[in-house]
């Protein structure tokens, strides 16, 4: 049965600081029928394999058209260079990503500013010099299996989504998704170094960081059955109830 928690905030948010740290720590929450230029913030969360992406997408599509943008937290990635070479970087841990300049990013749209953000290769484990405009629409949706781990971009949310699945259809839905789609070849690049990087980093860091997640998402969404259907259904009777 689907647990859904409907902590949801209706009231308006402005960030008039430049710098993230201040905007995170010093928000104040403006009156509903107060106007607002900037963009509102969805973040949505969960486990590799849970269905974030294709959530996102279909909030994006069905809820609000072409008044929303999108941001991949996995491409604030920072550079390899930036690591020790000698060090196995933990692509699932909250220091592996830029979240000052998310954040920064995050500040600026919700004040009405268009923001520059990154492109990550996950070929080359490198930032390209290129940059992907995001226009501050009505609703930016956030998606990543940390967004909600940061204190900061949780603060900036004005509503937080948490996908939940079960570990092993997880896992089951990111071989397929590396080796059978393509869509991303593993880290080590072959299906033993695809589960030794599951249960070295990918499951431990689950629980210590993105399964205590659902204490502090305003949703909790299932995905467990064989098709989406279900849970989008369920998101777009809630979104439509409790639009942001």
């Amino acid at each position: 049965m689907t647990k859904t928690k409907t902590k949801i905030n209706s009231g308006e948010m402005r960030f008039d600081e430049k710098s993230a740290s201040a905007a995170a720590e010093g928000f104040r929450k403006l009156p509903e029928e107060n106007e607002r230029a900037g963009s509102r913030i969805i973040a949505i969360t969960g486990g590799s394999g849970s269905g974030k992406t294709l959530l996102a997408n279909y909030i994006a599509e069905s809820i609000y058209g072409g008044d929303c943008e999108m941001i991949s937290h996995d491409m604030y990635y920072i550079d390899k260079d930036n690591f020790d070479p000698d060090f196995r970087v933990d692509y699932d841990a909250p220091e592996s990503l830029d979240n000052s300049l998310l954040t920064e990013h995050l500040v600026q749209l919700k004040n009405g500013e268009a923001a520059d953000t990154p492109i990550y290769d996950f070929q080359t484990k490198d930032r390209l010099e290129k940059t992907l405009r995001v226009e501050p629409k009505k609703v930016v949706i956030v998606e990543g299996i940390l967004t909600l781990a940061v204190p900061e971009i949780r603060q900036l949310a004005d509503l937080s989504i948490f996908i939940h699945v079960d570990d092993d259809i997880r896992l089951s839905r990111r071989v397929v998704r590396d080796f059978v789609h393509g869509a991303r070849s593993g880290m080590g690049g072959d299906l033993e170094s695809e589960f030794k990087y599951y249960f070295e980093y990918v499951k431990p860091n689950y629980r210590k960081y993105i399964a205590p997640l659902t204490d502090v998402a305003d949703i909790v969404l299932h995905n467990n059955a064989k098709s989406p259907e279900p849970m989008l259904e369920r998101a777009g009777n809630i979104l439509t109830k409790f639009r942001v």
